[in-house]
């Protein structure tokens, strides 16, 4: 079965560094079904936010024994590009970070594709990752 993954992170403070961060995200799957999450995960930047929604949301997907591929679409361009390959700067933590998804995604053997969407046309993901930091 092919899932969408919907994933946003936000950020309690944005001019800080390291602030607490919340993420939220939506799973559909083939027929329809939804399923969302919303979590408050620490402390961290807005980027590392969005790529703990995106290990969040696969995980919850690869539970599911039917899961064959995911397109996991992010509000997150740079975070996008680099994912899919691109020559794109990004900090030594935040590509710690994006290794470490990538090995967990190959050991789980599913088709992984990363698409940007602009979360204010999903305003509903994005209510989710700011609830999270509220909770």
């Amino acid at each position: 079965m092919k899932y969408r993954l919907y994933v946003n992170g936000k950020c309690k403070n944005y001019r800080s560094f390291q602030s607490n961060i919340g993420i939220g995200g939506v799973i559909l799957n083939d027929y329809g079904d939804e399923t969302s999450f919303s979590r408050n995960v620490g402390t961290g930047t807005c980027c590392e936010a969005q790529i703990y929604a995106i290990l969040h949301g696969i995980d919850i997907i690869s539970k599911s024994k039917d899961a064959e591929s995911v397109t996991v679409y992010i509000s997150n361009l740079m975070l996008v590009d680099y994912l899919n390959e691109k020559h794109v700067d990004i900090s030594a933590s935040t590509e710690i970070l994006v290794d470490k998804l990538k090995i967990f995604i190959k050991s789980l053997k599913l088709n992984v594709n990363f698409e940007y969407f602009d979360v204010s046309e999903y305003s509903y993901v994005r209510s989710l990752a700011e609830d999270a930091i509220e909770l």
